[in-house]
């Protein structure tokens, strides 16, 4: 029997109207987990994002801040909340019909985020998605270290992280594949993949797709 057609997602800004790694870090603001001068950081690094520009390093370094030393149980403790209060009302319901059409087609679901796993997993439950990617994590004697494990889930990592989910489910190569993704950032699997859709693409992306032929959605907000 072969395999269901794959079809994977971007999470910021394709499924979610918005970015659930800055939200979160001006979540912790707003709860005092974290002190104003993070928020204005914060505004750098989207920027940064934004332009493709992002030092994942320094960046990792400054969002995983808030959790070192604590476990994954204390994690949740922020990270449920968060998404039952700043994570749903960002999903985009028509995000959700095209992840229903997929799904009723009887395809495979792979999210697939360079957020990091910590934020990645418990939306990917509410988004009912059991194949996640996120940039994983780095814990020592079940405690958060502040660091990720290499690749992360940005960019040219995206694409080495897919590319061995795909090889442990049985998935030869990219031919058939399907990705939505907002973001240049996203380059190097969009180019894998025979299907690439750019949802409501920044300017560089929407460039690209223009001139390579790629189906450009533009997802109303709601």
């Amino acid at each position: 029997m072969s395999k269901p057609a794959l079809v994977i997602f971007d999470l910021d800004n394709t499924i979610l109207n918005g970015d659930s790694d800055y939200a979160m870090i001006n979540y912790l603001v707003h709860t005092q987990a974290l002190d104003e001068s993070a928020g204005k950081q914060n505004q750098i690094f989207i920027e940064d994002y934004q332009r493709g520009e992002l030092d994942f390093d320094a960046y990792t370094t400054f969002a995983l801040s808030a959790y070192i030393g604590m476990t994954r149980s204390e994690i949740n403790e922020y990270m449920l909340p968060f998404v039952a209060k700043v994570i749903e009302p960002m999903i985009n319901t028509l995000a959700l019909k095209i992840i229903h059409d997929h799904v009723d087609r009887g395809d495979a679901i792979l999210l697939a985020s360079a957020t990091n796993e910590l934020i990645v997993r418990p939306i990917a439950e509410r988004l009912d998605i059991q194949n996640v990617i996120g940039t994983q994590v780095k814990f020592n004697d079940g405690k958060c270290t502040g660091e990720y494990i290499p690749p992360s889930a940005l960019g040219a990592g995206k694409l080495q992280l897919v590319d061995q989910w795909m090889h442990d489910n049985g998935y030869e190569d990219f031919t058939d594949v399907t990705f939505y993704s907002d973001s240049i950032n996203d380059l190097p699997l969009l180019e894998a993949v025979d299907f690439p859709k750019a949802v409501n693409p920044d300017a560089m992306l929407e460039k690209i797709s223009l001139e390579r032929g790629w189906e450009i959605i533009d997802l109303p907000i709601l």
